[in-house]
């Protein structure tokens, strides 16, 4: 009987030109930035940087990841006094919330959405590294509330989003101020076959305003001249690309003679052989190693992990199973753990196994007794 690994298989799925315009407006504006009008009924401002930066990043991009798979897990950027903040004193009596309004200044990647913790998200394009684009969700906090985690969509101010519930009412609170916080997190996506291992350069995944409303909710402004950007600098982000994978050798288990008699009915088992699975030089950096077996003829008991004879076999009435080492049926294509795995380096694992003959009908013919497998790695 021989069990052979299949392909190993990952089972996990203009914007310049913006910057630029902001960057320049930037510039010109230069030290008149605080002698700008305060905002209506919510007054917000911010001493230091217009920029908020993010964390600094490695991320492992698991070996044959599929273009269109989020790679790493989520960075959070968390800066809790983004703004300065009060309600104005002509609105002290008014019911007046506030926000942030966020958009990406990047397009959207030409690969659909993708799905990550059961929720849709646009795929942004970061061009600050081939093949290297991001998602992002964020929220506001402040004066005692918080918004909800919301997914951007938007790629300029003119369709940027506002994440809700809004916070508020704000009370007047004789006209001190509050923060208003920004809270951002992005997961990255493999968005070409050309990504590589190496850093990317600066990017800057979102802008920023502060949002409110007030006339009782029938009045709404977002204050675009106060922006700030949230920024990772160059090298921040760093990929490492996985290309090894473990070495699988075929196995090949030979069986002994089993007599028809000891086969007395449907369900019987015998010839039981011990053999093991090697997984060698297999990759650390995971989060684990998943396997599962493959059919190359019919399933006959799926429960009992049994298929059909192969071609050239002369047996009648009987399959092959695979069985664990504590005698657990081996159930085809449902996924096992590797056991032990170690992400710290590469390193060499063996699973040890049972094969044997099951019989299928009442009838048992005497011959020869042929099976087969696949098995296929899941890189978690």
């Amino acid at each position: 009987m021989q069990i052979s690994p299949t392909s190993h298989k990952h089972t996990y799925a203009a914007a310049q030109a913006l910057f630029g315009v902001l960057l320049a407006l930037l510039l010109m504006a230069g030290p008149s930035r605080q002698a700008q009008a305060a905002g209506t009924a919510l007054d917000c401002n911010y001493t230091g940087s217009l920029y908020i930066y993010g964390p600094s990043t490695t991320i492992y991009v698991k070996p044959n990841t599929p273009v269109g798979e989020p790679i790493g897990s989520w960075v959070t950027a968390t800066a809790p006094n983004d703004w300065r903040c009060q309600v104005t004193s002509g609105y002290q009596n008014d019911d007046v919330r506030g926000s942030v309004a966020t958009f990406s200044p990047y397009a959207i990647a030409g690969i659909g959405t993708v799905t990550i913790d059961g929720d849709s998200y646009t795929v942004f394009n970061s061009v600050v590294k081939a093949g290297l684009g991001y998602v992002a969700r964020f929220r506001a906090t402040g004066a005692g509330f918080s918004t909800d985690w919301t997914p951007v969509t938007g790629t300029s101010s003119s369709n940027r989003v506002v994440a809700y519930p809004l916070l508020g009412p704000i009370p007047y609170n004789n006209g001190n101020y509050f923060t208003l916080g920004y809270e951002l997190q992005i997961h990255f996506v493999k968005t070409a076959t050309g990504l590589t291992t190496g850093s990317a350069s600066a990017f800057d995944p979102t802008y920023m305003y502060t949002y409110r409303t007030y006339n009782a909710g029938s009045s709404e402004q977002t204050e675009v001249g106060r922006y700030r950007i949230m920024q990772f600098p160059g090298s921040a982000v760093k990929v490492q690309v996985m290309t090894q994978t473990c070495v699988t050798p075929d196995v090949n288990v030979t069986l002994p003679d089993v007599g028809v008699r000891e086969l007395k009915s449907v369900g019987t088992v015998r010839g039981l052989t011990p053999f093991k699975l090697s997984f060698n030089n297999c990759p650390g950096g995971l989060s684990g190693i998943n396997y599962k077996f493959g059919a190359t003829t019919a399933i006959l008991d799926q429960a009992n992990g049994v298929t059909a004879l192969v071609a050239g076999s002369d047996a009648k009435g009987v399959g092959v199973l695979l069985r664990s080492n504590s005698n657990t049926p081996i159930e085809m294509n449902t996924e096992y753990s590797l056991p032990d795995y170690d992400a710290s380096g590469t390193n060499s694992y063996t699973v040890p196994m049972q094969a044997g003959i099951y019989q299928t009908e009442n009838n048992v013919q005497s011959g020869s007794v042929k099976g087969a497998f696949t098995f296929t790695l899941i890189y978690k």
